[in-house]
Order: structure tokens, then sequence, then C-alpha cells
């Protein structure tokens, strides 16, 4: 069989065993994945934060048009507390907003920026401090490492996913899927099936249901989430200096926070 080429940057859409046009299809039957692919030579990660207060954007649309970014999703886990604090570390514009965060499952891995390109790690085995990432944000579980599918994973609680996913040689896309499960979602990544000829590497889940969102400007998709969130992921041109305006942080965290074992969407 032949390999397909990686998909070019920009929106794809994919069907189980098939591609599908997807700008309808989320809620069929059939599972589902809309994506975004880009280089990390040619985007950069943006990490967005709604505050303590007053909603800053009060969606992952308005988020992404104010910080000038192509694409992203929603981010990580947060509480359900009356300012959602973020469960693990958020970083954005080399400045802390939460620290890295331990203890649970759902901030296993880390997706940052050091300014010269993306990466996807442990949160036990950084390669990085976190005070030298321009851009960074805790999510989990990790659904696929070395090209295999993570094994544990929940096998029954069926939801809408997003998650973050590398090939390992500085390609990467973000996606959102249908409701599937953990598990499900992690094979079907894994088996090469799932975004044409884009060979995860490695993906990391980012918070679900409820929170999945989904925007691309060129392709005019937008799946808002279903509740408000605390933060975003975007992806902007490397080359474009371009900052959200009144994205900088309000706020630091406490470094004694820790995520709440078990919570989970």
């Amino acid at each position: 069989m032949a390999t397909l080429p990686v998909p070019a940057q920009g929106y794809r859409s994919f069907s189980q065993g098939r591609e599908g046009s997807g700008l309808a299809a989320l809620f069929n039957p059939a599972p589902h994945l809309d994506a975004y692919f880009f280089r990390s030579a040619d985007a950069r990660l943006v990490v967005l934060d709604e505050g303590d207060g007053e909603p800053r954007h009060g969606s992952l649309a308005a988020a992404l048009r104010a910080a000038g970014c192509e694409a992203g999703i929603n981010g990580g886990y947060f509480g359900a507390d009356a300012v959602r604090t973020p469960l693990g570390l958020l970083r954005h514009g080399g400045k802390e907003v939460a620290p890295l965060a331990s203890g649970s499952f759902t901030v296993s891995g880390v997706l940052y920026d050091t300014g010269r390109g993306l990466r996807l790690e442990r949160s036990k085995a950084l390669s990085t401090r976190p005070a030298q990432m321009q851009e960074a944000i805790q999510g989990g579980p990790f659904l696929v490492e070395h090209g295999r599918k993570v094994a544990g994973l929940n096998a029954t609680r069926r939801a809408r996913r997003s998650f973050v996913a590398t090939d390992g040689a500085g390609n990467w896309c973000l996606g959102m899927s249908s409701p599937l499960t953990l598990d499900g979602l992690a094979a079907w990544l894994a088996s090469g099936q799932a975004l044409g000829g884009f060979r995860v590497e490695r993906a990391l889940n980012m918070d679900g249901g409820s929170s999945c969102a989904f925007w691309c400007r060129d392709a005019q998709v937008s799946r808002p989430a279903a509740k408000p969130v605390r933060n975003y992921i975007g992806i902007a041109p490397r080359k474009s200096l371009m900052k959200a305006k009144g994205a900088a942080p309000r706020s630091r965290r406490p470094a004694t926070q820790r995520a709440a074992a078990g919570a989970g969407r």
C-alpha cells in the first residue's frame, strides 16, 4: 500500500475509515475528527487565558481572532470554583499564570514552545525548565507514545475529545473528535488511519466533553464549547509578533497547587 503524504498545513476532516467533509458531521454516529495541521518551523504556540475575573474573550473564536491565530482548540483542565482555576501549568508570553502541577493523569503532559519550536513531553521528564518556556500548557492523559496506544485508558466513557499530536519530525496537528472513549481515540490515532498520511508518534488529550471547542480561520469552521472554559490553545505564524490584546496574565497561582486526583470531564 502506498504511503499517503503528510497533510499540508491547514484544515482537514476525517471520518472512521474514510475522509469526510466534516462541516456538518460532528454529531453523526460515525466517529469523526476535525484537525488543523502545521509545522513547528512555521507556526508558534499561543496559550490564552480568560483570567480570574470577567472573561477577557468569552469564546475560543474571539480569543484566537484577537491573538492573530490561524486555528486552535480549548485548553487544559480547570477547577469547578468561580474563577475556573487552571489545574496545571499555564504560561503566556514568558510569564506564569499557573504553576506546574502533579498528582493526576489530567496533567501528565506539557505542550510548550521555547520560541524556537514546539515540544510535547511528560510532565515528570521535562527537558526544559518552565521558566524558559514562552508558552506552555499541561494536559492529559497521553493517548499515544512512541507510535503506540497508551495502555490503561478508559474504554467505557464516551465524550467529545480534543488533542494535540506530533509525528516527531516537526509536523503537528490540533484536533477535536466526535464522542469517543479515550481508549477508542488513542487506538484510532495510533492506527495510522485517523489522519490520512500523518503518523502519530505522540498525542496528548486535553479537556473534553462540554469543554471541547475547535476553530479554524481559513476553513471557517467553528465548533464552540458548550460551557465557559478557562484557557485555549492557538496556532499563529511563527514570524508574526502579534499578541492578543489584553491577554497578559492577571494573577500568579501558588507553587503548591496540585491538580485534583481523578479530575476529569
